[in-house]
């Protein structure tokens, strides 16, 4: 029964990026497609994502840095749903490229049939839901240097199937996004997610999650990120501000921390979020840890390696 109701709970409540509201979208998970470092700084990160990790949340920022890079990451959810994320960017006729790939599964799931003539609802075994979305990107450094100088822009096709038992469905999505370099320390960012076709599982048909962020980075100093971002979900009619917050003690280790405001805490509990992480670089690796309190439902743990070459 906990399971099952997870599988409800994995649909409508935010896990990291989750929202929720009036509209029903189809493929949720991609609310909570993003790497630890990301997560750590509650989603405020559009404006800053200068890492394969862009690839899931604006593609413009593949033009932030000229490295190669390849990263994985997974996470642990409630009970024992489980996702992750793998994202790689480089080169490609001296623009950047990249490629990210998303899946989540919720295993064993109550299956149970209709009341019968004494009022049971007898039990049917169980049943798995899985998730998938494979995305490539492409970006490139002053999109538009006649119009607008120091604008960089990118965008993202996505291919999607969710399955639920023996259903699947699929769905096809675009994102596009552009970084301004306003000035040495500061950047701002828009971007849309999921602009696509809907997902239809027998004969109901939802939309995707359409996602609206605006965001905002400002370098304090060479060791302090302060970002801030605006996420909207049309349908879902939610509107999730959030702050964040990067420090780097000697190129090696960050500290990182942040504040997505829009939850329910009356019932979830003040510290729903709240997200906290840090990262590790050595000489072109990587480490990065996310952590996310949900109250009585548990915590979230996010963790991620990640190469440069």
């Amino acid at each position: 029964m906990r399971k099952s109701i997870l599988f409800c709970l994995l649909a409508v409540l935010p896990a990291g990026a989750y929202a929720s509201g009036a509209g029903t979208t189809a493929a949720p998970f991609l609310k909570a497609a993003m790497s630890p470092r990301a997560v750590a700084m509650a989603g405020a990160f559009s404006a800053l994502a200068d890492d394969s990790g862009a690839v899931f949340v604006n593609p413009a920022g593949l033009a932030q840095f000229d490295e190669t890079e390849a990263a994985l990451d997974f996470s642990t959810y409630l009970q024992d749903a489980k996702m992750g994320n793998l994202s790689y960017a480089g080169m490609a006729g001296g623009n950047r490229f990249g490629f990210g790939a998303t899946f989540m599964t919720v295993g064993g799931i109550e299956k149970r049939g209709l009341t019968d003539s004494v009022g049971a609802v007898p039990e049917l075994g169980t049943f798995d839901a899985s998730d998938m979305a494979v995305t490539l990107a492409y970006a490139k450094k002053d999109v538009s240097p006649e119009l607008m100088p120091r604008l960089d822009g990118g965008f993202a096709l996505k291919f999607i199937r969710s399955a639920i038992d023996t259903k699947t469905a699929f769905a096809v999505a675009v994102d596009a996004g552009v970084i301004y370099r306003a000035t040495e320390k500061m950047k701002l960012s828009m971007a849309i997610q999921n602009l696509g076709t809907k997902m239809k599982f027998v004969d109901e048909s939802d939309p995707l999650p359409l996602n609206l962020r605006a965001g905002a980075l400002f370098k304090a100093s060479e060791k302090l990120n302060l970002a801030v971002e605006l996420n909207e979900y049309l349908q879902d009619e939610k509107f999730y501000p959030s702050v964040g917050a990067e420090y780097w003690f000697r190129d090696a280790l960050a500290l990182r921390g942040g504040y997505k405001f829009g939850y329910d805490t009356a019932n979830l509990g003040a510290e729903v979020g709240l997200s906290l992480g840090f990262g590790v670089k050595v000489k072109g690796l990587g480490v990065d840890y996310a952590f996310l309190p949900f109250g009585d439902l548990g915590t979230i743990h996010r963790f991620g390696v990640w190469m440069q070459f």
